[in-house]
Order: structure tokens, then C-alpha cells, then sequence
């Protein structure tokens, strides 16, 4: 065009003429800086990454960039300078450019020149490629129109995305408008979540969803980006109702507003949950009382917290003659024995106080603020309240208690020490006499030190061989000859001298050393008597554990096999609490043993409470008067009427009848008149080292 304008000026001059010469010059020039400025203009707005386009006053095309032309490259062909735009959109619509415009095509077009007519507003555009086009416009002073074109279809895929993601998310979520306090549009979760309609949740002010004490914490959470899991906030249903929420926030800054996206998860049910657990962690499940964790815990903090005199008393309970029950009826029948003992307790404990169950049929109550007597008086109700029959299942029972007491100051302001003392204090009662209550005194913990210094000299004493198996003698009265020997241990501690089995025995009952123990008596019995004439049988006496623990026909056999002894110069002691064992295990063993051949002995005969019927049962071979019988003899007229009895039921039934702690000739002589046929005592020896055969003359003798 330029150039044309040119040719036709220059044809037109005077050669000759110099003002024409310098108009030419002149126009030359013009032209030249027209022609760089246009390049430079066209340069510049291809360097543009948008679509770059320019209209004059009527819409026609006047310039554009390569951008706008692949934006556009449907209708690229359209693209020529002088044609108007609404005849390249006309076009466009009819080859299916703009699938926005199919089935209203005019109005479609008509709001697109209005559009142009009035710029200054973005607007999106759809082409048939799939792109989604952002539209922006200006009017220039020339009266021509500058446009933008800016290819948002991947903004419009992520947003879609998001959308989709907002809209189908199981997730509450709602948009919240920082200026106005409300919310722009919920999800159907939210909606669901909180009772709204999705009309009701659009403009709802979002302090509807708070506590009104809450929501100045809340304004500030909406306004900026969190997303502490660990916070839970309390929020409103429309019905009122409250739910617990974890909340997680989002700031974003739209072209129209300043927004946060929320994020709500309903932990109602986990906090539910949570609670549940941690009430589990602290209170017994069967009862519903704290437990030993929390009673331990409780404890401690009233006592870092109480004042130097303040008082706090702890008071051990244990339910007395439960296991029977248990063992009895069931361990459902003890459940509700054991719902409703803590009932009654609970219905006497002080206000301020705690009530816990620590154990199996164990309880304690820690009492806060109360007297010395205040506390002894309700610890002696709920012994009498337990005292009282229980009825279970149509069942009468019996229980009852026994209390032991500790308390802060004056015994001590540890926790551990404080419940250790109560325990103490317990035990004593227990051992005392039960349904009894005892508060701690210093000679129990001095005599709990004790016991666990003879425990660990006990475990020594085993773990290095220091206990010794003695032998005392069993004779026929008749002849005076030995026909048994009982091993009897002894242990000579260095320090201590002698320790009496009664002392040291039952407490390797109560630490598991029996088993061991009664393998090493057995096995050295067996060795012994292997050095012995083959008619001097050796009895051994085995603990009610030996039989509850299921190893004893084992430990028996294994004894036999490695020592070579027959079992038929075997005899095992047992007494009456073996035989009160429930179930049939101890039956069992005892047969199996006497299928052996090995004797079984039922000591202190006439102490217990079923005697007679255990010897029609049990295939005994001995029975063995007690000592206490023999002691009386000559004081009590009922002591030697049970002595006559013994002996002639031993005698009816076949049984070897031996009587226990002859002292003095008058009473072997009277044993042997009525008919008994083995006597043990010092009358015939101690219990010494093991005899060797060399000796058994003499001691026949004697």
C-alpha cells in the first residue's frame, strides 16, 4: 500500500524543479519512518504471547499477531485486512466454529457485537478445538478497538477438576468470603454435614456454624491458611446440635473477591471413639471403675498437689472366699458378683473419694480430705455390706473383706511407698484374721524387707546347691526295725543357722521354686535309698503346687529312671489340700502313681474336714496320725478315741497306719497296744544326714 502511494506521487513531479525535489526527499522519509514504525509495531506485538488484534472504527481488521491467528486457525483464512469482524464471526458460526453459537446463532452474535461495543469487560469464548478463549477489549482515541486473547482451556481443566472435586468431594467443604463474612457456595457434603440446603448454605454467614464463644477464634482460623489436625472445634448443625470438626483452611485471592476454601472433617465419631479409649485405658471394663493405671495416677497428683497436713488415705480391699465362688460356678458368675459387690461399695464411698478396682477381687479406695475415723467407719461398712449373703442366678453366696489402710502424711507422701504400705497392711489383716480391717504399721514393712531378704538367700541357697535332705526314721512298733526313712529338708543359712521349713518352704510355694525344689528332694531321696537294704523304703512329701502344676508324675518318674530305685520303695506324702483340688487332675496322678507301684501316704490324717470320704476314693496305701493327736494322748480323753478310730478304720481298709511325733515310751507302748503298727518321733531319732547301711543295724537296735 505504502509503496503504491509512492510510485503515484513521484509520477506526478517536475524533474526539474527543486522544490519539488525536496518534497519528494521529504515524502521519502515520511514513508521510510511509516514503514519502520509498522515494522516495529508488528515486531513488537508478535513478541506478545497473547492473541494480539486490531480493529479500526468500523471493525475491520487492520493488524494482528501469528498468536491470534493459530488462537483462531478455524477461520484463519478469514483473516484479511479491511474484513469486518462480524462477517468472519458470521461465517465462523456457519462452519461450526463456536459451539457456543449452535441453535442461536443471531442472539449469539448480537451479544458478541454488543460486546464489542461496549469493552471493558472480560468474557470467555468456546471454539470448536476444545480451547476455551478469555476475551478482553479496549477502545482506542483513534475510535478503533485494541483485543486480547488469552488461551485459559488448561485454567479452565484445572478448574473444572477442582469443581469437580469440591462439588463430588465426601469432604465438607465451603468457599468463605473474607469481606462479607458469608459463604460463597458448599458442597453436598457440607450441605448434608450441617442441615442447609445448598440455597440456604449460599450466603449463610458463617458464624451461624459457631459457638458464639468460639467464633472470634473461628473469624481468624477462616481468614488464613491452617491445616492443624490436632485442633478439634466444636460447630452448629442448623437443628442446634453439635458436632466435633477438624478444620483445615486455604487462602485464595479470586479476581472478585478474597476467599479461604474450608475443609471439614467430622471427627464426632472419632472423638467418640477416642473418648471411649482413653475411658477404657483408665476405668475397668467389667465394673466401670478406675483401674490400677488410674488409681496410680489419681493418687499422684493428689499428692503432689495436697498441702503439707492435708490427708489422703489409701485402703487396699480384697473380697474374701471369691476363688471358691469362681472356681465353683464360673467365672461369669464371679462377673456378677463382682458388678454387684462393687456396687455396694460404691454407694458407701464419701464424696472426694475414688473407688477402683486394682485386680481380680481386688479393690481400693483412696480418700481425699476424710479423718482417720471417718475412713475406718466406711471401710467397716463395706466390710459389713459384703458380709451380707449376695444373691446370683437363685444362688445364695457368702463372700466378704478384708481392709488394709496406709495414709499421707504420716506414713509416707510416695505413691509407690504409700501403696505398697496398704498392700502390707492387707496382707497382715489377712493373715491376722479375715474380715478385719489394719492400718500400716513400721514392723510390716521391716517384716516385707525381711521376707525379701530370705527370698533372695532362698534363690541363692537353690541356685547353688546349699539345701540338704535329711532323713528321719520310721519304725515298726512291734519290732522296733526301720522301715522308712522320711526326707525332710533342711537349709543351714550361713548368717541365720537353722531355718525352719515351715518357714522357708511355703515361701518357695509362693515364689515357684517348689518344682525345682521337689525335683532335687526326690531325685536325692531316690539316691539315697539306693545305698540302703532293699526293704527300707524313702518317703518324700510333695506341696499341693506339685500337683497343680501338672509336672509331678514327670518329676517322679524321671527320678526313678535316673537313680535306678523301684518304685515300689517309693512313698509320697501328701495332705488334704492336694485332694481339695477341683477337677480331675489330682485324681488322675494319684492313680497313675499308684499304677506304678509307688505308695501314697495321706499325711496329717484327722486334721481336715473330709478325711474319711478321700480314703474310700483315693487309692491310699498309709495313712499318718497326726503329731497333735500323739501330743494330747495323755490329757485328753477325745484324743485317744481318735487315735482307737484311726487304727481300726487303717485296719478295716488294709492301710498302713503311722503315728507321728512319738516322744516318750508310754505313748509307743500305748500306739503299739492298740494296734498301730508304724510310729515316727524323736523317740526313735531326728532327722540327720542320709544313713548308709553300715549303720542300719544300730539304728534298728536302738
Amino acid at each position: 500500500m505504502y509503496l503504491g502511494l509512492s510510485d503515484e506521487t513521484a509520477g506526478n513531479q517536475h524533474p526539474d524543479g527543486p522544490a519539488h525535489g525536496d518534497g519528494l526527499l521529504a515524502l521519502d522519509t515520511a514513508l521510510e519512518a511509516a514503514s519502520l514504525a509498522e515494522t516495529r509495531l508488528r515486531e513488537a506485538i508478535e513478541a506478545i504471547p497473547q492473541g494480539i488484534v486490531f480493529l479500526d472504527e468500523h471493525d475491520r481488521y487492520i493488524l494482528w499477531n501469528e498468536k491470534y491467528a493459530q488462537i483462531y486457525e478455524r477461520s484463519a483464512d478469514l483473516l484479511q485486512r479491511g474484513a469486518k469482524l462480524s462477517d468472519t464471526l458470521r461465517i465462523g458460526i456457519a462452519r461450526g466454529d463456536y459451539p457456543e453459537a449452535i441453535g442461536r446463532e443471531e442472539e449469539w452474535l448480537e451479544d458478541r457485537i454488543a460486546r464489542l461495543r461496549d469493552p471493558g469487560r472480560r468474557h470467555e469464548q468456546w471454539l470448536s478445538s476444545g480451547r476455551c478463549i478469555m476475551i478482553e477489549e479496549r477502545r482506542l482515541a483513534s475510535g478503533g478497538t485494541i483485543g486480547v486473547r488469552v488461551d485459559i482451556t488448561d485454567l479452565k481443566q484445572k478448574e473444572a477438576a477442582f469443581r469437580l472435586l469440591f462439588e463430588r468431594n465426601p469432604l465438607a467443604m465451603f468457599v468463605y468470603d473474607h469481606e462479607t463474612g458469608c459463604i460463597r457456595s458448599a458442597n453436598d457434603s457440607a450441605c448434608t454435614l450441617f442441615g442447609y440446603d445448598s440455597t440456604e448454605m449460599t450466603g449463610l454467614p458463617a458464624q451461624r456454624l459457631f459457638p458464639e464463644d468460639l467464633w472470634h477464634a473461628a473469624d481468624d482460623l477462616l481468614s488464613s491458611d491452617r491445616s492443624d489436625t490436632a485442633d478439634c472445634w466444636s460447630m452448629l448443625r442448623r437443628d442446634g446440635s453439635s458436632i466435633d470438626a477438624v478444620i483445615s483452611t486455604r487462602t485464595s485471592d479470586q479476581p472478585d473477591f478474597s476467599g479461604t476454601i474450608v475443609s471439614i472433617f467430622d471427627a464426632t465419631e472419632r472423638r467418640r471413639i477416642e473418648q471411649r479409649m482413653a475411658h477404657m485405658a483408665r476405668h475397668d471394663e467389667l465394673t466401670g471403675l478406675a483401674n490400677r493405671s488410674y488409681c496410680r495416677q489419681y493418687l499422684s497428683e493428689l499428692l503432689e498437689n495436697a498441702g503439707p497436713m492435708e490427708r489422703v488415705t489409701v485402703a487396699f480391699v480384697d473380697l474374701d472366699h471369691f476363688k471358691p465362688v469362681n472356681d465353683t460356678y464360673g467365672h461369669h458368675f464371679g462377673d456378677i458378683l463382682l458388678t454387684e459387690a462393687a456396687r455396694r461399695m460404691g454407694d458407701l464411698i464419701p464424696p472426694g473419694s475414688l473407688l477402683c478396682r486394682i485386680g481380680g477381687d481386688e479393690f481400693a479406695v483412696i480418700f481425699h480430705r476424710c479423718s482417720q475415723t471417718q475412713a475406718e467407719l466406711v471401710a467397716k461398712s463395706i466390710v459389713t455390706t459384703l458380709s451380707e449373703p449376695f444373691f446370683v442366678q437363685g444362688h445364695i453366696i457368702h463372700i466378704g473383706a478384708t481392709i488394709g489402710f496406709a495414709a499421707a502424711p504420716q506414713d509416707s507422701r510416695d505413691t509407690e511407698t504409700l501403696l505398697r504400705y496398704a498392700d502390707l497392711a492387707l496382707y497382715a489383716a489377712k493373715g491376722e484374721r479375715r474380715g478385719t480391717c489394719r492400718s500400716f504399721e513400721a514392723a510390716m514393712d521391716a517384716a516385707a524387707q525381711e521376707k525379701n531378704r530370705l527370698e533372695k538367700d532362698l534363690r541363692r541357697a537353690v541356685s547353688e546347691n546349699l539345701l540338704e535332705v535329711h532323713y528321719q526314721p520310721i519304725v515298726d512298733l512291734e519290732s522296733g526295725a526301720v522301715e522308712c526313712y522320711e526326707a525332710l529338708l533342711r537349709w543351714h543359712h550361713p548368717e541365720r543357722g537353722a531355718v525352719a521349713p515351715d518357714i522357708f518352704v511355703p515361701l518357695a510355694e509362693e515364689i515357684g521354686l517348689i518344682d525345682q525344689i521337689g525335683r532335687f528332694v526326690l531325685t536325692s531321696a531316690c539316691s539315697a535309698a539306693m545305698a540302703w537294704p532293699s526293704h527300707i523304703k524313702v518317703s518324700v512329701n510333695v506341696s499341693p503346687l506339685q500337683f497343680r502344676n501338672g509336672n509331678l508324675l514327670s518329676t517322679v518318674i524321671s527320678a526313678l529312671s535316673t537313680t535306678g530305685l523301684a518304685a515300689e520303695r517309693l512313698e509320697l506324702e501328701i495332705t488334704e489340700a492336694v485332694l481339695m483340688e477341683k477337677g480331675p487332675r489330682p485324681a488322675a496322678i494319684i492313680r497313675n502313681l499308684r499304677a506304678f507301684g509307688i505308695g501314697i501316704s495321706l499325711d496329717d490324717f484327722g486334721t481336715g474336714y473330709s478325711s474319711l470320704s478321700y480314703l474310700l476314693n483315693y487309692p491310699f496305701t498309709k495313712i499318718k496320725i497326726d503329731k497333735s493327736f500323739i501330743l494330747n494322748l495323755n490329757h485328753e480323753a477325745s484324743s485317744r478315741a481318735v487315735i482307737r478310730a484311726v487304727i481300726g478304720l487303717g485296719r478295716s481298709l488294709g492301710l498302713t497306719v503311722t503315728a507321728e511325733g512319738i516322744e516318750r515310751e508310754i505313748e509307743r507302748d500305748y500306739l503299739r497296744e492298740e494296734g498301730c503298727t508304724q510310729g515316727q518321733g524323736y523317740l526313735f531319732g531326728k532327722a540327720a544326714p542320709p544313713p548308709v547301711s553300715s549303720s542300719m543295724a544300730s539304728r534298728s537296735a536302738a
